[in-house]
């Protein structure tokens, strides 16, 4: 019985990987690819083990000096003086900011559920669980923004413990300057989308922008392991949330999967640069080709976007049958109308092939050729690219 189902269990997930890795055009924003040697990570000993910062668990004289260099790797990625590794999500880093420096009653501001905003921080998230009162920003649906003028009288009126940037839709960068000179609530930078981005220099620097806290998720334009990550220069402020981490808000950090982020900013830190500007060339290229098309795409007078993501300009009814449409082609999206660029970035597409995308994602849309003819169209380009690019050729090497 037990074989049975073990051979069940991996011929589905053999299928998984063929289809998934093989023949489809992966555009979920908050995806990526991770490399050999960052996967091989979760395969080591790491993976059954425990640490704490009391040192209650014995033997872990190898852990702590891993951990610590993943901390200093990450610090120099992001230029950042402090980073704490050990939120298992960009959602438990979240948590950590908000049971950390907000109390029951408090107001926080962030961009709504409704115009892009992380819904886990909201109303209807923790925001709601920790009693906190939810404020949104004044958003500009056409420029996909943040009003800054009114967000700034928002903010001296109600005066917040937190103000959240960051979002979900985030195609151009937010005003981060222009808001951190307005009094008002510590200033928290959720970049879970755009983390790649800002580790190669491209998109804005929160934390020289005005902000207390980079936090986020470490799966998407950064393409390292599902995790989260809190970066800090206030040593004040860190040390309020990083104190709180262990054990109320994450026990048992997941070694190897610290160990496999450290491979990913080990990437960041030799290759982030050319990797975070070419995601955002191909997601510009991939925009001007599908409005040239006929899609339409929002953030058009604004030159489309400057991150790694493409939003498409349809209601909710229409997006959600178009991502049923292009999954029957293999070309995998959300149901928001979201199109990212990081995967294909990393597979080695450039803006060329982007444009070849478009084409496919076009002719889905509106419904030019049907599904299965486009499909094998995405199989024979897919096929074309099965090796990720800025990934490192030889870890031992790397750190002899």
């Amino acid at each position: 019985m037990s074989y049975h189902y073990a051979e069940k269990f991996l011929r589905t997930l053999k299928q998984h990987e063929d289809w998934r890795t093989k023949e489809c055009l992966n555009l979920i924003h908050s995806e990526n690819h991770s490399s050999p040697q960052m996967r091989s990570m979760f395969l080591t000993d790491l993976g059954n083990r425990y640490s704490a910062p009391d040192h209650f668990y014995r033997g872990t004289r190898f852990i702590d000096e891993l951990e610590a260099m993943a901390q200093e790797i990450a610090r120099k990625v992001f230029k950042a003086r402090y980073a704490d590794v050990r939120p298992l999500s960009g959602h438990t880093a979240d948590m950590a900011i908000l049971l950390s420096l907000a109390a029951r009653g408090d107001k926080v501001v962030s961009v709504s559920p409704q115009n892009g905003g992380y819904p886990g921080i909201s109303a209807s998230g923790l925001g709601n669980l920790l009693g906190l009162g939810n404020l949104y920003f004044p958003f500009d649906e056409v420029a996909v923004n943040i009003r800054a003028k009114e967000a700034a009288a928002l903010i001296r009126s109600s005066k917040p413990a937190l103000v959240f940037f960051g979002s979900s839709f985030i195609p151009f960068p937010h005003p981060v300057s222009q808001l951190s000179k307005v009094q008002g609530g510590t200033r928290v930078y959720d970049g879970s989308h755009v983390l790649g981005l800002i580790a190669g220099g491209e998109f804005q620097d929160p934390l020289r922008e005005g902000c207390s806290f980079l936090i986020g998720s470490t799966h998407k334009s950064l393409p390292g392991p599902q995790g989260g990550i809190i970066l800090s220069n206030s040593e004040e402020a860190f040390a309020k949330v990083s104190g709180k981490i262990h054990p109320g808000i994450v026990d048992n950090v997941h070694l190897n999967r610290v160990a496999a982020l450290s491979i990913a900013l080990l990437e960041m830190l030799q290759f982030g640069t050319v990797y975070a500007q070419a995601v955002v060339k191909n997601s510009k290229a991939l925009a001007k080709a599908l409005s040239s098309q006929g899609v339409k795409v929002r953030g058009a007078a604004y030159g489309f976007t400057k991150s790694h993501q493409v939003l498409l300009d349809y209601d909710p009814t229409r997006l959600h049958s178009f991502a049923g449409r292009l999954e029957q082609a293999n070309i995998i999206v959300d149901n928001g109308g979201r199109l990212g660029t990081s995967e294909l970035t990393r597979m080695g597409f450039g803006q060329r092939e982007m444009e070849e995308v478009a084409d496919l994602i076009a002719t889905v849309i509106l419904g030019k050729k049907p599904a299965d003819f486009v499909a094998k169209r995405v199989k024979s380009l897919v096929k074309q690219f099965q090796e990720p690019r800025f990934v490192l050729d030889s870890v031992p090497k790397l750190l002899e």
